[in-house]
């Protein structure tokens, strides 16, 4: 038996009907065509690591270079699933040792951000009003048992606690970054000659051999610092010392890299 509404109530239904058509729903998105972009990434992924397997099975048909191409493949294995798998992407740089460093693969959808000088997205500064505004001793390389004095220094601080400095050496040709907190990274499929484990100081380090990714800050929780996404053009070294996530991007070859980086003080 249907329920007689008084005229009170009867008011109110009649205006939240004629609200319910007067509103402006939005439009339903796309979900078909997005999905099918998830999953052609997959599959690409899936595919370039199934090939690059291969290469290294077919490498191992060669008796000298059998051994080495038994541990490549352990670790394409490894890398392969990261790919397949979304949520060990961002994991990636765990498998090299970097807590603090958040790397993910795959293709970068839309345009690409810019490239931007440290002038673009943080504060000048000097060395001495830089080392008041972060809670760790900054470090500089040095040469010949001399400072190697900056050209230019920065601070990024665009999320409390989570301030990086910035380091340009322009006739030396690379910038340092170090940060408390860390730094994202974003690029294509990762290959023995792209993506490189090494070592500064007997620290686990990850080397990105040539530019074309995408780069920007963590913040305290972690997360990526978005007004700092920029792209990136140049090699880089990433490692973490004494609490500190350092950032080395240079043109420069990884020994030479290297040895800036086993230089700071």
């Amino acid at each position: 038996m249907s329920q007689q509404l008084t005229p009170e109530y009867g008011e109110i239904d009649v205006l939240l009907r004629a609200s319910a058509r007067a509103f402006a729903y939005p439009k339903t998105p796309n979900i078909a065509a997005r999905v099918g972009i998830r999953l052609d990434e997959e599959a690409r992924s899936l595919t370039i690591a199934a090939s690059f397997i291969e290469r290294l099975r077919a490498g191992m048909a060669r008796p000298v270079l059998r051994a080495a191409a038994a541990v490549l493949l352990v670790a394409a294995v490894v890398i392969a699933s990261a790919l397949v798998v979304p949520q060990s992407r961002e994991a990636l740089a765990d498998f090299f040792g970097l807590s603090h460093v958040k790397i993910e693969i795959g293709p970068v959808l839309g345009p690409p951000p810019p490239i931007l000088s440290p002038g673009s997205f943080a504060e000048p500064a000097t060395l001495s009003s830089a080392q008041e505004r972060v809670d760790f001793e900054i470090r500089l390389p040095v040469v010949d048992g001399t400072e190697m004095a900056a050209d230019a220094v920065y601070v990024e601080d665009r999320s409390p606690g989570a301030e990086v400095v910035i380091a340009v050496y322009e006739e030396a040709d690379f910038d340092l970054y170090q940060s408390a907190n860390g730094f994202f990274g974003k690029g294509g499929i990762p290959s023995s000659d792209v993506l490189l484990k090494t070592d500064v100081h007997g620290y686990e380090a990850i080397w990105i051999s040539r530019g074309g990714h995408i780069a920007s800050s963590l913040d305290d929780q972690g997360r990526v610092v978005v007004e700092t996404l920029r792209s990136v053009e140049r090699a880089t070294l990433l490692w973490e010392e004494m609490g500190v996530t350092y950032r080395l991007e240079t043109s420069l070859s990884l020994d030479e890299a290297i040895r800036i980086a086993e230089s700071l003080r």
